[in-house]
């Protein structure tokens, strides 16, 4: 294995090369789509672009797992060569990630575990996961890439210099929205506070016999590595494949029911919905994985969203352009084209403005339509930080049920959301938040939300 491969690449000079390397591959794809050109070029391109994605690791990878289940954006070969980069197949070498692993549980592998599987199931954007048994039982330890915070820190001291130029010519806040994505992956660097997420979706979902989320094992767990109940189950694509239309259908009525009472019921997100984040046992419930990407909301947040939903939802465009100004999204409402943004947004919002939806990959086409540059509304929106990560969730959730061909009733769904209770996630006071020491990323004499929540406890 060659050097680089066994670690990330982390010098500037480095990532840029790989940024520039990544640049002219997706240019020549889009030049192919441009020109209708198809053929087996889009998927050597595409391994290239998943190579370079998967050795720069962090925030480059993670563009390259949403990218490769988005139909539409690139040819279809090229998502089938992005989609290794959900599950990862040019691993960190295990000498680097055992010296983290001892280091941070205080131990040898030997004494820390029963048994060690020392090749990797899965190689993701921060970390690797490995299969090992502890207490007589299978469990699953995810390790944090050593140094991959520090590539952040270099990939977002770029963007936030693009940023800036970029608010020159909108009324978007572009380094605020950078910000808010900065301490997000500040926040899954930190598997302390990934393990209260994980144990507070747990709790909150005990009682849905369809869903499962593994359980944490916090004596095992630190900021940097996140030991978890080992479950079985077939990934997504072969679940899609291999599954009757009517296990389909339930199942995409199921992971909508999880996005929407997580997003009005608890106030948070688990916003990274793409397919390497769940298992389809034979038999018994679905298991969701990755709890790092946790986005939390205000509690006017969600009743203006919900306020907007249910006005889309019920088709009162008199109503739309109130509830539309209440979310801060309108920068100038005397230039702002309401009746393009209604548009819009009832085509985004169709899966649930009848009794029965089919998702297709044209929906997802004809929603990036809506985007293009010369749209009316491009300079007009505000754009807050939280709006971007509800337009992941539900985007990306749309992505993942075009894939099952996925079709039904959502709008009961939605409606059935929209109706329950805000009820603030609860996030318990784990053993593994105890430890001592600054958290990643944070500043000098500012609390972290991990001893924010431990305060309060």
């Amino acid at each position: 294995m060659k050097e680089e491969l066994q670690g990330i690449r982390r010098r500037w000079g480095q990532r840029l090369l790989s940024t520039g390397k990544m640049a002219a591959s997706a240019t020549r794809l889009a030049a192919r789509g441009l020109f209708g050109a198809k053929g087996p070029q889009d998927g050597i391109l595409g391994e290239k672009l998943a190579k370079e994605m998967e050795q720069m690791k962090g925030m480059a990878m993670k563009v390259g797992q949403i990218l490769s289940y988005f139909d539409g954006i690139l040819p279809e070969d090229t998502h089938k060569a992005l989609q290794s980069l959900q599950r990862g197949v040019q691993p960190v070498s295990f000498d680097k990630m055992k010296a983290l692993l001892e280091e941070s549980l205080g131990g040898s592998v030997e004494e820390l575990f029963e048994s060690f599987d020392t090749e990797p199931i899965a190689a993701a954007s921060i970390g690797q996961v490995y299969r090992a048994r502890y207490k007589g039982m299978d469990v699953a330890v995810k390790i944090q890439y050593p140094g991959v915070w520090e590539t952040i820190q270099s990939d977002f001291s770029f963007l936030n210099k693009m940023s800036r130029l970029a608010s020159l010519a909108t009324a978007v806040d572009g380094p605020a929205i950078v910000k808010d994505l900065q301490e997000r992956f500040g926040e899954e660097c930190d598997y302390r506070l990934e393990a209260m997420h994980q144990e507070a979706f747990a709790k909150a979902f005990a009682a849905h016999p369809d869903i499962h989320i593994p359980r944490v094992i916090a004596e095992r767990s630190s900021e940097r590595v996140l030991t978890s109940e080992w479950c079985e189950g077939r990934d997504f694509y072969s679940f899609a494949e291999e599954a009757s239309p009517e296990r389909l259908q339930e199942v995409s009525l199921l992971l909508m029911q999880f996005a929407y009472t997580s997003l009005y019921g608890l106030g948070t997100l688990n916003a990274d919905p793409h397919p390497g984040n769940y298992l389809f046992p034979d038999d018994g419930p679905i298991v969701f994985l990755d709890f790092g990407c946790v986005r939390r909301f205000s509690p006017e947040f969600i009743e203006n969203e919900r306020r907007l939903a249910r006005v889309i939802v019920e088709d009162r465009r008199e109503d739309f352009r109130e509830a539309l100004l209440a979310t801060g999204l309108v920068s100038n409402a005397d230039k702002f084209d309401f009746d393009f943004h209604w548009k819009m947004v009832c085509h985004q919002y169709a899966p649930y403005r009848s009794d029965d939806f089919l998702f297709t990959k044209d929906y997802i086409k004809e929603g990036m339509e809506f985007n293009q540059p010369n749209t009316p509304n491009l300079r007009r929106l505000a754009i807050p930080p939280e709006w971007i990560w509800l337009q992941r969730l539900q985007w990306g959730l749309h992505a993942v049920l075009v894939r099952m061909g996925a079709k039904g009733n959502f709008r009961k769904i939605l409606l059935e959301a929209l109706d329950a209770p805000l009820k603030r996630l609860e996030l318990p006071s784990l053993e593994v938040v105890q430890n001592t020491g600054s958290d990643v990323g944070e500043e000098p004499g500012k609390k972290s939300e991990a001893e924010d929540i431990k305060t309060a406890a």
